[in-house]
């Protein structure tokens, strides 16, 4: 579900649906990686659909990826404003504000270092190393924008919906280019 702004749930609504794609191309991922281990002429493996089911597996892992460090930080942002000083228990190993913004920091570059590999990189080095040899490797580019192009605009529209004030001009084209360095949009 994506709420408008100041709506309940307010930072929920691109996690929500980055949650939702990511479960359906893990679905289809494990689809492609079934269909390849038919055994056929071929013998027990085909390597078109284990390329295709690879990739579309690390397509879900990038949206999980997403969803989890994103409500992470926003729930990190949110227990560090809202921290009372001493809880009830009248100790705590660590108070937030020694930690300060270290822990947010980590989370981020180790989260954005994971989402480039599994966005990025792992899908690339899967066409570079997969048995299908000859010219015909430009259809895993092909199949892999035809996934991320639209992927990367919903998000680009649910986040125009969330933090953008509808009175407020918005170069959706913008939008559109920050999706494919998603990492930067956590900050939000």
């Amino acid at each position: 579900m994506i709420f408008a702004n100041g709506g309940t749930g307010e930072h929920q609504g691109t996690a929500h649906l980055t949650g939702f794609v990511g479960f359906f191309l893990t679905l289809e991922g494990i689809f492609w990686l079934l269909f390849s281990q038919n055994l056929d002429a071929q013998g027990p493996s085909r390597p078109w659909p284990f390329a295709l089911g690879t990739m579309t597996t690390f397509l879900a892992l990038s949206q999980t990826v997403t969803a989890l460090i994103q409500e992470f930080l926003v729930g990190f942002a949110a227990a560090q404003a809202a921290d009372p000083g001493i809880p009830a228990s009248g100790h705590r190993l660590v108070p937030f504000e020694a930690l300060g913004q270290i822990p947010f920091l980590i989370l981020l570059s180790l989260g954005g270092a994971i989402w480039v590999l599994v966005t990025y990189a792992a899908p690339l080095i899967t066409a570079i190393c997969s048995p299908v040899r000859g010219g015909q490797r430009w259809v895993f580019a092909v199949y892999y924008c035809a996934f991320q192009i639209p992927i990367c605009w919903a998000y680009a529209s649910a986040w125009r919906l969330q933090y953008v004030p509808p009175d407020q001009p918005t170069n959706m084209l913008s939008l559109f280019a920050f999706q494919f360095i998603q990492p930067l949009l956590w900050l939000r």
